[in-house]
């Protein structure tokens, strides 16, 4: 498998199987339960930075390591929830996942859906879950794969736990599979509320299943990025400020 990024290392959860315990058997906590409002995806591509020279040890991840073509910026996947569609950013390259791939060097492919998740889908307005999101691309030529997100499961995982953590495995073993040439980004679900049990629980599924296929993990929740000064004026989605303080956060752990 390619390594494009050699930081940010896995973290062993040993705590998984109380927090999800916990959940299960006392439900929702805080405001928790609200699911995150929907939004058109985006697709952008934006010119990405200058590659440098590759220094040997020390160079950033996932600019010019083990790569062939050094001019060609390596692909990314990102898939998501309206956060990661950039929903109430001022316009597409305040979103978090365009800052990334503008930092990083890379080359956005975003195919994130609002109001989705692991288990949450809206079909009939062609809204993909998160596997369905993975399904929908070709996996020639796509270099990372990024899985952000969560919050949309909420409401579903304090009343079918199981549903969600084996949506989660679900999607992050599609990921090895359909890319088995990728390296994999697992950035945990963020809310705009107190961080409640539910948040909890399904950061520890993604964080597990990020383990056991070898992935990249970034928490959102320790500590909390989400301030109340960036959290937008509907209450549910974070502004251009919270956007960037996302990307700083991704940036610091895969670098």
């Amino acid at each position: 498998m390619k390594r494009w990024l050699v930081g940010g290392g896995i973290v062993a959860v040993v705590v998984v199987a109380c927090v999800v315990a916990v959940a299960v058997s006392t439900g929702a906590g805080g405001r928790a339960g609200e699911p995150v409002a929907g939004g058109a995806a985006v697709t952008l591509s934006p010119t990405p930075s200058p590659t440098p020279s590759a220094d040997g040890a020390g160079r950033p991840a996932g600019r010019t390591a083990d790569r062939k073509d050094e001019e060609t910026p390596p692909v990314a996947l990102f898939v998501g929830d309206s956060y990661t569609v950039g929903q109430r950013s001022s316009a597409p390259e305040k979103r978090w996942s365009t800052i990334v791939a503008d930092d990083m060097g890379w080359t956005e492919r975003n195919v994130a859906d609002g109001g989705t998740g692991f288990v949450s889908r809206h079909p009939d307005q062609g809204r993909l879950s998160y596997v369905e999101q993975l399904r929908s691309v070709h996996p020639r030529g796509v270099d990372i794969v990024v899985i952000a997100g969560g919050q949309n499961d909420f409401p579903e995982l304090s009343e079918t736990p199981a549903e969600v953590f084996s949506a989660v495995a679900s999607t992050y073993e599609v990921a090895a599979r359909r890319f088995p040439d990728a390296e994999i980004i697992a950035v945990g679900p963020s809310t705009p509320w107190d961080i409640g049990l539910e948040a909890r629980a399904l950061d520890s599924a993604v964080r597990a299943a990020a383990d056991r296929h070898g992935a990249t993990y970034v928490s959102l929740l320790d500590p909390d990025v989400v301030r109340d000064q960036y959290v937008d004026a509907d209450g549910t989605h974070v502004n251009d400020e919270g956007y960037a303080a996302i990307a700083r956060r991704v940036v610091s752990q895969i670098s």
